[in-house]
C-alpha cells in the first residue's frame, strides 16, 4: 500500500487492519522488549497510530517513532502527546542514512510490507544499519501460510456444504480470489501487501548481516479474525522475529 492510502485509512486503523497489539492476541513483543537490558535508544518503524509509543516511553530513554504516512504521523502525535521522550517523524523506512549506527533497538511491526522485493531488501538493509554493534532487531511479519490455512478451511467448509470435491474447489476459488501471488508472498488487499514464509524472514535477514535469528509466531484468536464459529482449529499467526547486529 502507498502513503495516500495509509493516509486514507488512519481514521479507522483498528477496525481496517488486523493488529496484532488488539485484545486476545498472544503477542510476545512487550516480554522480549522488557528483557533487553540496553534500554538507551528505540525505533519504531512503521509506528502507525503510535499504539507501541506508551509502552516504549516507559522503556527506554529516547524514543524515536517514524511513519512514512503524514496523517498516521499526525495521529500519533495528537495520541501520544504527554509522552516527553518519544520523537514522532516523517520518514521512509527505505532510507534512513541520517540514523545509521544510531540506535539499540529497533522495531518493526508488520511495517516491511511494500509491494516491491526491491524495496523490502532496501527496507531490511536500513534496518540493519541503524542499528549499533549488536543492536536488536524485533520484528513482526505477516505469515503468508496463514492464508494457505485459511484457503484449506475455505476448502473444507465448502465440501462440507457441497458435499462434492469439484464444486468445493470451484467455489473456494471464487471466494479466494485471484489476488494471491504466492511464489512472491504479494497479496491484494485493496493494495498490494508482502507477506512471508518462514525461511524467507531468514534468508533475508541473513542477506543483510543479522545474527541470532530467532522465528516464532504471534498468535490470533478466531473470533478477532473474523469467524467466531470456528473452534479447534489452528490459529491464524504473524511471524514474530529477533535477531542481533
Amino acid at each position: 500500500m502507498k502513503e495516500k492510502e495509509w493516509d486514507k485509512i488512519s481514521d479507522n486503523y483498528l477496525e481496517e487492519i488486523l493488529s496484532p497489539f488488539n485484545k486476545g492476541v498472544e503477542n510476545p513483543i512487550y516480554h522480549v522488549l522488557k528483557s533487553i537490558k540496553s534500554k538507551k535508544k528505540v525505533i519504531d518503524l512503521g509506528c502507525g497510530l503510535g499504539i507501541l509509543a506508551p509502552f516504549l516511553s516507559k522503556n527506554f530513554k529516547e524514543v524515536t517513532a517514524i511513519d512514512f504516512s503524514e496523517k498516521m504521523i499526525e495521529t500519533a502525535k495528537e495520541n501520544n502527546k504527554t509522552l516527553k521522550n518519544v520523537n514522532f517523524q516523517i520518514k521512509d523506512i527505505k532510507d534512513l542514512k541520517e540514523f545509521h549506527n544510531q540506535f539499540n533497538v529497533a522495531v518493526s511491526v508488520n511495517s516491511i510490507i511494500m509491494p516491491s522485493l526491491i524495496d523490502v531488501e532496501k527496507a531490511f538493509q536500513e534496518s540493519y544499519k541503524i542499528l549499533k554493534t549488536k543492536g536488536y532487531f524485533i520484528g513482526i511479519f505477516p505469515a503468508i501460510e496463514s492464508e494457505f490455512l485459511d484457503a484449506l478451511l475455505t476448502f473444507e467448509k465448502q465440501l462440507k456444504e457441497t458435499k462434492d470435491e469439484k464444486s468445493a474447489i470451484k467455489n473456494t476459488h471464487k471466494i479466494v480470489g485471484e489476488n494471491y501471488d504466492f511464489l512472491l508472498g504479494i497479496i491484494n488487499y485493496e493494495g498490494k501487501q508482502k507477506h512471508y514464509y518462514n525461511f524467507e524472514l531468514e534468508y533475508r535477514l541473513k542477506k543483510v548481516g543479522f545474527k541470532k535469528i530467532k522465528i516464532s509466531k504471534v498468535l490470533y484468536p478466531w473470533k478477532i479474525y473474523g469467524d467466531s464459529t470456528i473452534k479447534n482449529k489452528p490459529e491464524i499467526w504473524d511471524w514474530f522475529v529477533t535477531a542481533r547486529k
